[in-house]
């Protein structure tokens, strides 16, 4: 169902708000399945009553196929509507509705922005079974991935990194493609291609919260308050900076699901630095694949977190490469996760040695030739 961001938000705020008209611009057959997915909602986390009778009424009764969930009254109002006095009940029963939603259920908006829109905004949120399981709210199905904007050789986001994984999970959103730890609740790995016009991006971050990752299991959506006070920035993988061409992309970006724990040194220096550079290279070269990631060295990582537990990097690596026929060239970095200033030119390092740490394989699907020349250099001039 293509049920933006947007589209959600103003559903919701239209109703929380009164603002009718923005709903109405809708197309009659997206208010409807804007209004099966809020039924569905007040189905499994509603708590009946008003609410039950009021998704019954809304949704014409076709929410889960009988018209059992209408009251007397209800079929008695649908007789009304159809007579011309519809609208007074509907405002009647939308006054309610808001009244609940302010009084009793706070957190719809968010479970909705979460749930409804998680990652692309193009998923379809359906079980395998054809019927609705809020327990595969926002998995994995049918979802459209990032991109593929110079494709080369066969290397997608998808396979641009192989190798034996940890127990985790994949996740697609709209700029990006990361693979989520379970075990240390951080991403192993993300992955982006940065193009010449994105990296010009324009979006203001400002206003964009950090957020639980809702396609995780429950115990592993790390909210941001498990770093309060732990003395670690949140550090972003695949940075805001690279995602402001797309509200979307922006927004997917802020999912802790792509954050590790990080100095802030690190995070406001020598990272930031980095990740300016390789905005400068893409528009140089076109476009560049960027993959980074958390580095453990210790058997036993330092944790943090309140409610989750979250392992603090040793340190972080970054690989970056241009694919662009005739101009294949890569290079990578390796930084401490420490207080201590790091030029950038003592981070270089060969992606050889980035796959001998972390233990992956990058850029497998290159003919062997290029993968093994540009993963052997590490000449930090030839992308200047």
């Amino acid at each position: 169902m293509q049920i933006s961001l947007l589209k959600v938000n103003d559903i919701v705020e239209c109703k929380i708000g009164c603002h009718f008209k923005m709903f109405h611009q809708c197309s009659t057959n997206l208010r409807l399945k804007i209004r099966l997915e809020i039924a569905k909602w007040l189905i499994f986390k509603g708590s009946g009553g008003v609410w039950r009778s009021w998704l019954a009424y809304a949704s014409g009764g076709r929410v889960v196929g009988s018209s059992s969930l209408l009251t007397p009254t209800m079929i008695q109002k649908r007789r009304n509507e159809k007579k011309g006095f519809g609208l007074i009940n509907i405002g009647l029963g939308l006054t309610i509705v808001i009244l609940a939603f302010v009084v009793t259920q706070t957190n719809a908006l968010q479970y909705l922005k979460g749930k409804l829109a998680n990652g692309n905004p193009d998923t379809e949120v359906v079980a395998s079974n054809g019927f609705y399981d809020p327990a595969m709210v926002g998995a994995k199905v049918n979802t459209t991935a990032p991109k593929a904007k110079a494709e080369y050789r066969g290397v997608t986001l998808r396979n641009v990194v192989t190798g034996k994984m940890n127990k985790g999970q994949l996740l697609e959103k709209t700029g990006y493609v990361s693979y989520f730890n379970y075990a240390r609740n951080t991403p192993d790995w993300v992955a982006w291609e940065l193009t010449a016009k994105e990296a010009k991006g324009y979006l203001d971050r400002k206003g964009y919260d950090f957020m639980p990752d809702q396609r995780l299991p429950k115990i592993h959506q790390v909210e941001s308050y498990d770093y309060t006070g732990s003395g670690y920035d949140r550090g972003h993988m695949c940075p805001a900076g690279d995602m402001k061409w797309d509200k979307y992309a922006l927004r997917d970006c802020f999912f802790m699901s792509n954050i590790c724990p990080q100095t802030h040194e690190l995070n406001l220096h020598s990272w930031e630095r980095l990740e300016s550079v390789c905005r400068i290279w893409a528009k140089k070269w076109g476009s560049v694949y960027i993959i980074c990631g958390p580095v453990y060295k210790k058997k036993v990582p330092e944790y943090i977190g309140r409610e989750h537990r979250v392992a603090v990097p040793d340190g972080f690596f970054k690989v970056v490469a241009t694919l662009q026929p005739g101009h294949e060239k890569g290079i990578a970095f390796y930084y401490d996760n420490s207080d201590v200033r790091q030029p950038m030119n003592k981070a270089v390092r060969t992606i050889d040695e980035i796959e001998k740490l972390t233990k992956f394989d990058f850029f497998s699907e290159l003919p062997d030739d290029i993968e093994n020349r540009i993963e052997a250099k590490r000449d930090l001039n030839s992308f200047k």
